[in-house]
């Protein structure tokens, strides 16, 4: 066999070669419809057409076409030239431009493409070299060759049955607990390596995960609901969870009971209130909770989406509760809204069983002591009819839902038994931005937000650092353009093409990666993160907010379109 490969080397070579290009192309189908994005800007076609919409697709068609040929001449024409020449020239190509799209822009999501190729590389060397065994086993003879044959034959039956039945290897906890605050409850989540049972307990009383009455056991997560009091008073709960080997119609199996206890710390206002925003991670998890740790009295954490680049794998779909544990330690409530970013991948229908959220929607009203809050959720950051979301996107609809949930909070007015009113939303609600999207039910969503008396309302999605105060006199030109700082941008009367909405309440685009409000940091950059802490005085009617670095330093932040110097805190008054 070796001798064979000597001899056939360049084929050899050929047929691995398009394998990794095939295999890369197809690990970037995340980006596919940015390729056709770039491709309709460059011919001048606007919206790409639906050939350019597939023609990624029609690119890893031909470069499995192109492996399958070099498999061919390998074992049918591996003492021809052309083969091996075509195949050169037409893999350099395909190589070149691979390496253009991920220098375009296919950089920033190597993060997905890159676990995708390795996971699929090595399942096809494994398949390569079972095969080679199989058919052309070192001792060809024999004995030895029959027991060789049949290992191989024992060991793909095995790992076939293994990953069919989803067995595991031992039960353990593979995300820890997050305690999320949604309506007068909370929602602890955690996870298990197996399908299993799982419940908590608080203060002598079992609550379980359940579906219509039964124990859930298909799944490894699972959320379970504790009315907030309960847990309070407690001040502390244990998880626990079974693991289900099997479970039959008249019977089943079960592994060992494991469980683990925290302490938890409820929030309490009589002195005060201090919480913590961050939006915009990224990945950037080692920045973003060195900023989060560096805020002393942390009464809860608030996580406004857009932790992740999309939700393609288990890892991503958890990665706001890393953050969240990373930080709580599953001792103190955190308030999530979704970003625009958790609305793609496999895993964008199932997110709201991982964190908090109210009958699959990422909107719903929380009280913590005396805050009440609102998580609201604008869904895409561009219209439903953009073609990036090829015929998927209703989110009109989904405004419309949110619109009538607020109506219903001014007309039931349980935020007037509150001394402190906070709004959560990952994409601004009093920031337009130069695309004009979602112009209309910003502005209702404001005039209601006006009316329900807001103290704070935290952004994230823009990846900036921009205050918008209540009174502020805020710069637009003629054309009704906002214009910029000159402080902040260095030079006088540079515009913006967006405008902010008619608000009364004072809001904050709160997180992005860097140091400074303006720096530039790199994709792979996972230490710097800024975002923003709040401290509430209820004794004399103020809340100060700054920005933090992962170095636990206070960030200088301009106001964008009102002229100043740029300030280190804002002192603000409570409604």
């Amino acid at each position: 066999m070796l001798k064979d490969i000597k001899k056939n080397l360049w084929s050899v070579i050929c047929s691995l070669w398009s394998l990794v290009i095939a295999l890369f192309w197809l690990a970037m189908r995340v980006i596919w419809s940015g390729i056709s994005k770039v491709i309709a800007d460059v011919f001048g076609v606007g919206d790409p057409t639906a050939f350019l919409l597939n023609l990624p697709l029609y690119i890893c068609v031909l470069l499995w076409c192109i492996f399958a040929f070099s498999v061919a001449s390998l074992l049918f024409l591996r003492d021809k030239k052309w083969p091996k020449i075509t195949l050169t020239a037409v893999l350099g190509v395909f190589t070149v431009a691979s390496i253009v799209v991920v220098v375009m822009g296919a950089i920033d999501y190597l993060y997905f493409i890159v676990p995708k190729f390795f996971d699929s590389f090595v399942i096809s060397l494994c398949i390569i070299v079972f095969a080679l065994l199989l058919f052309y086993p070192p001792v060809k003879n024999g004995k030895l060759g029959i027991a060789l044959k049949c290992v191989c034959i024992a060991l793909a039956i095995l790992i076939g049955v293994f990953g069919g039945f989803g067995v595991t290897i031992g039960s353990y906890f593979t995300y820890e607990p997050v305690v999320y605050a949604v309506e007068d409850t909370y929602q602890i989540v955690f996870s298990t390596n197996h399908s299993a049972t799982a419940w908590v307990e608080v203060g002598g009383e079992k609550y379980y995960d359940l579906f219509a009455g039964s124990m859930k056991s298909n799944d490894t997560v699972h959320k379970i609901v504790i009315p907030q009091d309960k847990l309070d008073n407690a001040k502390g709960y244990s998880i626990h969870a079974e693991k289900m080997i099997y479970r039959g119609p008249f019977g089943g199996f079960k592994g060992k009971e494991i469980s683990k206890s925290y302490n938890f710390r409820p929030v309490d206002t009589s002195n005060g209130l201090v919480y913590y925003v961050m939006s915009d991670v990224h990945h950037a998890r080692k920045g973003a909770v060195a900023t989060a740790l560096s805020v002393k009295d942390l009464d809860f954490l608030v996580i406004l989406g857009d932790s992740v680049g999309m939700v393609d794998r288990e890892v991503d779909v958890q990665y706001s509760n890393l953050l969240a544990y990373d930080v709580t330690k599953g001792e103190m409530p955190v308030v999530y809204a979704r970003g625009n970013h958790e609305i793609k991948g496999l895993y964008a229908e199932e997110l709201h069983k991982y964190v908090g959220s109210k009958n699959g929607s990422f909107y719903y009203w929380f009280k913590l002591d005396d805050v009440f809050g609102i998580t609201l959720d604008l869904g895409e950051d561009h219209d439903d009819d953009w073609w990036e979301y090829y015929g998927t996107a209703q989110f009109d609809l989904y405004h419309k839902e949110q619109t009538l949930f607020l109506q219903d909070l001014l007309a039931t007015k349980p935020y007037e038994n509150y001394n402190y009113t906070l709004v959560a939303c990952h994409i601004p609600i009093q920031f337009v931005n130069s695309r004009k999207n979602h112009t209309e039910v910003k502005a209702d969503w404001t005039d209601l937000l006006n009316q329900i008396g807001v103290d704070l309302a935290v952004y994230g999605h823009q990846h900036d650092l921009y205050p918008f105060l209540a009174g502020q006199e805020t710069m637009y030109n003629e054309k009704g353009k906002l214009i910029y700082n000159s402080q902040f941008k260095g030079e006088e009367g540079k515009i913006y093409g967006g405008y902010l909405t008619d608000s009364n309440f004072d809001g904050f685009i709160v997180g992005r990666r860097g140091t400074t409000q303006t720096d530039d940091v790199g994709a792979f950059n996972r230490k710097d993160h800024i975002g923003m802490a709040v401290s509430v005085d209820f004794a004399t009617g103020k809340q100060t907010c700054w920005y933090l670095n992962s170095k636990g330093e206070t960030v200088a932040v301009y106001n964008p379109f009102v002229e100043g110097p740029a300030q280190t805190e804002f002192v603000l008054d409570l409604r």
